[in-house]
């Protein structure tokens, strides 16, 4: 029994800490321990059910004999239960090691009526100090400008590991997902330039995650020929708590073309990012959603410059 409880913990503790970092949490003693006693049930039930043919007998056992229908019912589905979620996510897990990230790709393309000039449509895509409180950004984060260049810092002499108990290295870890690593110099709102970027932080009234620091985004590149297309170029540079994707893999790119004939303009917006797992990918719906948010934003910053035109 012993033997079998110590492997269990060994196996458990292999478990936790394979899936539960994709779920943002910290595989801690506790969980390991809460997840311990069901397992440890269901590995002593399991072991005790032999066929009667592996002692050579015709009989049927008698084990379950005294459980009624519906407990070996439940009991069998949910086994059946446990180990296909395993199954989905060890196979998760095995085709990231063996084909690399998962992709989720965007695109949309928008002509804008012409209602305006290019300037005042770029300037909602490039010049955070135009935006409104109505603007799709500002409607689901709170931003702040910054400079994406940090100072170097002077290499410090290691220090001494000292041992903390598992509520501090909690508090630790919460540190680090509410605030961004890289310390990053704020400055005033203005349009965006190459390494310029913005500080995204969940909204303060929002009920999940108030406040907490969300993503970084630099501005890499942003070009303006006085002929052809306007572009701008967005990458993730730092994530926090609740963003979906690896680190320094979305990138967006925005471009804007001159006014036709008849005082349309075109805008194509594209991106992409990587993710760990294909089964998150699918169950949050993210390609799908991903295309339904580039569609809705530059829909709307085309009803933004009609209401500001109506308001004029």
């Amino acid at each position: 029994m012993k033997v079998l409880s110590g492997s269990l913990d060994l196996l458990m503790a292999s478990a936790v800490r394979l899936f539960v970092p994709r779920l943002g949490l910290r595989p801690s003693r506790a969980r390991v321990q809460m997840l311990r006693t069901p397992l440890l049930l269901i590995v002593l039930l399991l072991s005790f059910v032999t066929s009667a043919d592996a002692y050579g007998g015709k009989k049927k056992s008698k084990f379950m004999a005294a459980y009624p229908f519906l407990f070996k019912f439940f009991l069998f589905w949910w086994c059946v239960f446990v180990f296909g979620v395993m199954f989905v996510y060890i196979s998760d897990h095995l085709m990231f090691r063996k084909f690399g990230p998962a992709k989720v790709r965007w695109s949309a393309e928008h002509v804008f009526k012409g209602s305006a000039s290019r300037e005042t449509y770029w300037s909602q895509v490039a010049d955070p100090s135009k935006w409104s409180m109505q603007h799709p950004i500002l409607q689901t984060a709170d931003i702040r400008m910054v400079k994406c260049t940090a100072p170097e810092k002077k290499p410090e002499k290691p220090e001494k590991k000292e041992e903390t108990t598992e509520e501090e290295e909690e508090a630790k870890v919460e540190t680090v997902e509410g605030e961004p690593l890289a310390k990053l110099e704020p400055i005033p709102m203005g349009p965006l330039k190459a390494g310029l970027g913005m500080i995204f932080r969940h909204k303060a009234d929002s009920e999940v995650r108030a406040g907490s620091f969300f993503c970084t985004r630099e501005c890499s590149e942003l070009e303006a020929p006085s002929s052809g297309p306007w572009r701008l170029v967005m990458r993730t540079v730092e994530t926090g708590a609740g963003y979906p994707f690896l680190a320094n893999t979305e990138v967006s790119q925005v471009e804007m073309w001159p006014a036709a004939e008849d005082g349309s303009i075109r805008c194509k917006l594209t991106g992409s990012a990587d993710l760990t797992s294909r089964v998150f990918r699918w169950w949050a719906g993210l390609q799908s959603g991903s295309m339904k948010a580039a569609e809705m934003y530059l829909q709307s910053v085309e009803e933004l410059v009609g209401a500001s035109k109506k308001k004029d």
